[in-house]
């Protein structure tokens, strides 16, 4: 038995159910962890979609303002989340770093809801944030991997991921559950075939990500491991994306790679284009796709070398790019997991190629909890 007591009195505890395996902190046959992790979302994929459509979650239409807060990897799934929220609800959501949040001016409604987003729940900028929603009297939602964190304790709503333990520093399958969950929540406010056609999309998605874990990118790694300059271009969610490829691949390589928005090009940052230098390009919205088409085509005129991650169905000349990815024709519900874990794969064997320590990064923490 145990008893605990504060200051001489008896304190009633909670007991807390450890529910994982110790297999998920072994390698189980990878030579990573993150190698391990990246091949397990599939199935935790498949996990969270089946626990979030059968039980009740929090509407967000109840709502007419919406804020994320985040830390890296976190504040990037908010992003996406923040896009998805706007096209479908029409809801105004705007997305916030949490070692900002607190310092700047913070507006709110009656109905603002507070989303507060962590892969350990002990993020200090982002419990931080959470604790001024609160004194601002905000409903606060924590979308959370560990049980009886931090953030999950201070929050007056939780809906964990359930992704397992993630050993590498490097997050890959608690990011992409947290951007699935955006939505998930999403899909549980369309109606009729639309709903339907969503509904098919989460049912293919585990054995879609399945068959992209069999892909080889091998060539496109050996033509890019040795360069120290790499740079992301995308639109609206597309941009969201090359965020988190772009993250990925500096955290564990070492690569100087940036993030610009694809109409950006032109106002400055095209000049540090020259022959030879990568490009990496998304493009998954057909409404915009003409438009990223035609700034990946000034780089081409450069002499940068081009791959480019699209979406099957958009028509693009093979004269734009150098290499390229093609991902299932799906819509935004799922388009940002097919795209993210190539990405993830890609990095990884970036790293692996330049000797670098994947799993713990030099100057990298799990759990950043210092502000």
């Amino acid at each position: 038995n145990y008893k605990v007591y504060k200051d001489g009195n008896l304190v009633e505890k909670e007991i807390l159910t450890f529910n994982d395996s110790i297999g998920s902190a072994q390698k189980e046959g990878f030579e990573h962890f993150m190698l391990k992790e990246i091949h397990e979302q599939p199935r935790v994929v498949e996990n969270l979609i089946s626990l979030i459509l059968s039980k009740e979650t929090i509407d967000l239409r109840k709502f007419d303002y919406i804020q994320i807060v985040g830390c890296g990897s976190a504040y990037h799934t908010g992003i996406v989340g923040k896009y998805i929220i706007e096209k479908y609800l029409n809801i105004k959501t705007d997305c916030y770093i949490a070692s900002e949040y607190r310092y700047g001016k913070i507006f709110k409604s009656d109905k603002t809801l507070f989303i507060a987003i962590s892969q350990s729940g002990e993020t200090a900028d982002t419990l931080a944030s959470v604790l001024v929603a609160k004194k601002l009297g905000m409903y606060t939602l924590g979308i959370i991997n560990t049980q009886g964190s931090s953030i999950a304790r201070e929050c007056d709503e939780v809906l964990y991921i359930n992704a397992g333990i993630e050993c590498a520093v490097a997050t890959t399958k608690a990011y992409s559950l947290q951007a699935l969950m955006f939505s998930l929540l999403v899909y549980k406010t369309l109606k009729g075939e639309e709903k339907e056609r969503v509904l098919n999309e989460f049912r293919e998605l585990p054995n879609e990500l399945s068959k992209i874990l069999e892909n080889d990118y091998k060539d496109i790694v050996e033509k890019l491991y040795k360069h120290e300059d790499i740079f992301f271009i995308g639109r609206q969610n597309d941009y969201a994306l090359c965020l988190e490829a772009c993250l990925k691949l500096k955290e564990i390589s070492y690569i100087h790679s940036e993030t610009y928005p694809a109409g950006e090009l032109k106002h400055g940052t095209i000049s540090l284009i020259e022959e030879g230098t990568p490009v990496i390009a998304i493009v998954t919205d057909e409404s915009i796709a003409e438009k990223t088409i035609s700034n990946i085509k000034e780089t081409r005129a450069r002499g940068a070398y081009v791959l480019l991650l699209i979406r099957d169905g958009i028509e693009v000349n093979n004269d734009v790019y150098d290499d390229i990815i093609v991902v299932p024709n799906n819509t935004i519900f799922t388009i940002s997991l097919l795209v993210t874990v190539p990405m993830q794969i890609i990095a990884y064997y970036i790293a692996l190629s330049r000797g670098c320590d994947i799993d713990k990064p030099r100057n990298l923490a799990k759990s950043v909890t210092v502000e």
